[in-house]
């Protein structure tokens, strides 16, 4: 069997998050791997090689096995990168046998436990009293006299390791109730009613206003002595549907510094470990700062954090194989300086999607598109000159799910 001497790195699973690492780490010279159960865009990078795996979504135990029999390749101790939150609690409950051959960046169980399972997480951040949303029974919810409308029914997760197999498309049904807005006990009722075979797997909370323009991001890589020693701060310009939506367009955008600290001091407390991306949301209300979610692991746009100076997955790698005396880091551009772009999808949003989706005012030209893309940096999802492989992939995969639609329509 093959050896591999030199300081490697696993990356998995392999969107564009995950291809984001491994662009970042291969042009620091790092030989990468991309683990999928599907060959995704990352995939196909030429700074990695392709190998195919168990997905931990359906069994983390062949998920655990594959890496172990995999480690008798290696001659030095790999660094883990897991991009999904199935990913990575499936490293986590399992990184003490795999600390043995690898290097996981990933914290342990006991956090990452309460930071994906969401009924966990809201109800300990509100004992330590920081600023996150309520969460409501439906006791007090079916309650006549109930002033707290409207709320919000979303998952307790969306992906875990294992997942029960209790219901048929879960992932999917989990998904479409992503961010449900409730107004009144009518609609509550009928929300029931309608969705009794999920309910185990749903919360309610506060209903904070806003869109997904609205949402801020602090990423952080944490060592293992829980110091933080690089820090992005960026805000989601446009995401899809333009209320809840994954990130589009993303910039590096400046945030009140009691925002910094309040990261710092839950990565204390958590005794937190790894990249997380903590996502804030600003009341379109009250213009307060509300702690949405951490979560433990990197996010979809981390491919802008090397353009702001603070490229968290090569500080991660550098801190976790060489221990070398990393200076904290922070991304100190202006606001808007620099973009993240997924810019097909993009285009094809705000020319023609937003409006299906029931947005309309969201809806350009391309004049007004282009406009919108101004800035001195840009970073493009899947697509740059010395990688092209991923971003053909980019536009066949568009031009084909395009096709797909649109003869379903027709």
């Amino acid at each position: 069997m093959k050896n591999f001497e030199t300081k490697s790195a696993l990356v998995f699973n392999c969107n564009y998050n995950g291809l984001s690492i491994i662009q970042s780490l291969g042009r620091c010279g790092v030989q990468v791997y991309a683990l999928d159960n599907v060959r995704n865009v990352g995939t196909f990078s030429r700074y990695a090689q392709f190998w195919r795996c168990p997905d931990p979504l359906d069994s983390e135990d062949a998920f655990i096995d594959f890496l172990l029999e995999k480690a008798k390749a290696f001659t030095s101790k790999p660094v883990l990168f897991p991009t999904n939150d199935h990913w990575a609690m499936a490293i986590s409950k399992h990184k003490k046998l795999l600390q043995r051959y690898y290097i996981p960046c990933v914290a342990d169980w006991e956090t990452v436990e309460i930071l994906i399972y969401k009924e966990k997480f809201y109800p300990w951040a509100m004992n330590h009293k920081y600023p996150v949303p309520l969460l409501y029974s439906k006791d007090e919810l079916l309650n006549p006299g109930s002033t707290v409308y409207p709320v919000v029914a979303k998952p307790k997760y969306r992906r875990i390791s294992n997942l029960p197999q209790n219901i048929q498309n879960l992932p999917d049904k989990l998904d479409k109730n992503r961010m449900v807005i409730i107004k009144n006990v009518d609609a509550l009722k009928n929300y029931l009613a309608v969705n009794e075979e999920i309910l185990p797997y749903i919360i309610f909370q506060e209903y904070i206003p806003g869109m997904a323009d609205r949402m801020y991001t602090i990423g952080v890589y944490a060592n293992v002595e829980n110091i933080v020693l690089g820090e992005f701060t960026g805000r989601k310009v446009r995401g899809f549907p333009p209320d809840i939506g994954d990130c589009m367009v993303g910039q590096a955008e400046k945030l009140p510094a009691q925002l910094s600290d309040l990261v710092m001091k839950i990565v204390t407390e958590l005794k937190y470990q790894g990249i997380a991306e903590f996502e804030f949301k600003r009341s379109l209300k009250t213009n307060e700062f509300k702690l949405m979610e951490i979560n433990p692991r990197s996010w979809s746009w981390i491919g802008i954090t090397p353009a702001c100076g603070v490229n968290l997955p090569w500080i991660a790698f550098a801190d976790l194989t060489w221990k070398a005396n990393i200076s904290f880091t922070q991304s100190q551009v202006d606001n808007g300086d620099v973009k993240y772009i997924n810019l097909i999808e993009d285009f094809l949003n705000c020319l023609h999607n937003n409006k299906k989706a029931g947005f309309p005012e969201y809806q350009m030209n391309i004049g007004q598109w282009m406009h919108s893309l101004r800035a001195k940096k840009k970073v493009y999802a899947g697509m740059c000159w010395d990688d092209p492989l991923p971003m053909l992939n980019t536009v066949n995969r568009l031009i084909f799910n395009n096709l797909i639609s649109r003869l379903k329509i027709h």
